[in-house]
């Protein structure tokens, strides 16, 4: 009886072991992913006045990854781009970010958190 237990202890450890392996957490970013949604962010601590980048969220990103937007060939002109769209409506823009990007937000923001408030 208790080599069985032992057995299916064991079988039922290394099949949630393997089913861990095989699936990809949903909170991981793509790269292409991280490079639009931080320009779009840095476009938001440009325009909405209470909101800036949280830098903690740059960094670690940066760390784990090795990418780091300004030096992204696309970057630049992906914030062109939004920064044209956000200007034609700033306030929507603004309310858009917040609900997109703000840390502060519960139980959590939609994409990341990439903004914070300003101190």
């Amino acid at each position: 009886m208790k080599n069985a237990i032992l057995v299916f202890a064991g079988l039922l450890i290394s099949c949630s072991t393997a089913a861990a392996q095989a699936t990809q957490s949903p909170n991981i970013l793509s790269k292409e992913q991280f490079l639009y949604y931080a320009a779009s962010a840095v476009v938001a601590g440009m325009y909405c006045g209470k909101l800036e980048l949280n830098g903690d969220f740059f960094l670690g990103y940066e760390y784990a990854t090795g990418v780091y937007p300004p030096l992204d060939p696309d970057f630049r002109a992906e914030v062109a781009k939004i920064e044209k769209d956000a200007r034609s409506d700033i306030e929507n823009y603004c309310k858009a970010a917040r609900l997109m990007f703000y840390k502060g937000n519960k139980p959590k923001p939609l994409a990341g958190p990439f903004l914070v408030d300003k101190p």
